[in-house]
């Protein structure tokens, strides 16, 4: 491939831009395998345009998209591209109220499950490409996709370290779109007012400990150091005791080191349960970490729907400066007096 023009990319590890003279490349780097690419993509104005073979050559603007994944559709809201779904998985899950609108009124097709595509109506519907999340590209599931043809596109900004990181896809998302400038501008304002909010964390005179998510059958899954919820931790002025460790992703525990970890710890974040006392129902033991004693336990289901569609997995990730509000909010209140929680509720 030729060297063409590189599109800066700020934070973002998992994927480059690179304008040609007759076409662009998208190139999707692999986060299990370090300096491997996992796909390449050629994004083409005319079809009769000829690309190199070493990946997929796309007609963009697209015209019809089905998305494996609810994370992608504020991008497409901001790109002003929401209308171009015609596919979605798992309809009852999701919060988006457009995207639910088209689904009743049977412009958008439900595809079923995410992990056990209904392939079957996908090639009916014949989007022009799939947008995945690419949890496994070896599963029966990636193979089908792959099989019937339709063009899948592997979004894969949930392993980048940052909510920074995450939020610039919206450059890859804009790319097969043909808005790479408005992807720019768009992405510039998210940083600018995450940056405002972080330094605002900065100047708190102390830093709360935290702890987060619950047991589930016997595990206890938290963020590891190097993920972007642990970063974030630190970006709001938090003290965790997993911020050194240097894996990404996340550490599988239980409660009993989790006791002795973070008995003491002020704020406990991302339990499933609405009220203490539901939340002690699940387990006695609760009862034993200071932060339900005092009360700052905390969820992320303040913008949820009666189906169970949850906002905070979605719009949140295009949106990191309302996700920090949040946590720099339960941390440091004093410093965002007039702030209202977006996605976090404190358990009654």
């Amino acid at each position: 491939m030729k060297n063409g023009k590189e599109q800066k990319l700020k934070y973002a590890q998992g994927f480059s831009i690179s304008q040609q003279k007759d076409y662009t490349c998208v190139t999707v780097f692999n986060p299990w395998k370090k300096g491997e690419i996992y796909a390449r993509y050629y994004l083409v104005k005319d079809a009769g345009t000829t690309v190199p073979e070493d990946g997929k050559k796309i007609e963009v603007p697209l015209k019809t998209l089905a998305a494996n994944s609810a994370t992608y559709f504020e991008f497409l809201q901001m790109l002003g591209e929401l209308d171009k779904v015609t596919g979605v998985c798992s309809a009852a899950w999701i919060y988006n109220p457009e995207i639910l609108k088209r689904v009743r009124i049977g412009k958008i097709k439900d595809l079923g499950d995410s992990f056990n595509l209904d392939i079957e109506n996908l090639l009916i519907l014949r989007p022009q490409a799939v947008m995945t999340p690419a949890y496994n590209a070896e599963d029966e599931n990636s193979k089908k996709l792959v099989q019937c043809g339709i063009p899948v596109i592997y979004n894969i900004e949930w392993q980048e370290q940052s909510l920074l990181a995450r939020a610039e896809w919206i450059k890859f998302v804009g790319a097969f779109f043909d808005k790479s400038a408005l992807a720019d501008s768009l992405f510039n304002d998210v940083e600018k007012r995450y940056k405002e909010v972080s330094s605002l964390a900065q100047k708190a005179k102390n830093r709360p400990t935290l702890m987060s998510g619950q047991d589930f059958r016997g595990t206890w899954t938290m963020p590891a150091g190097r993920s972007f919820t642990a970063r974030m931790f630190r970006d709001a002025g938090g003290s965790y005791f997993y911020e050194n460790d240097t894996t990404s992703g996340s550490i599988s525990t239980n409660i009993e080191p989790a006791l002795i970890n973070f008995s003491k710890a002020d704020i406990w974040v991302g339990v499933q349960a609405g009220s203490l006392d539901e939340l002690s129902k699940t387990d006695v033991k609760y009862k034993l970490f200071d932060a339900f004693k005092k009360g700052n336990v905390y969820n992320y289901n303040k913008r949820m729907n009666a189906t169970g569609g949850n906002d905070y997995w979605e719009s949140a990730v295009a949106r990191p400066y309302l996700v920090l509000s949040d946590m720099i909010k339960a941390l440091h209140p004093e410093l965002l007096p007039g702030y209202e929680f977006t996605y976090m509720q404190k358990l009654k």
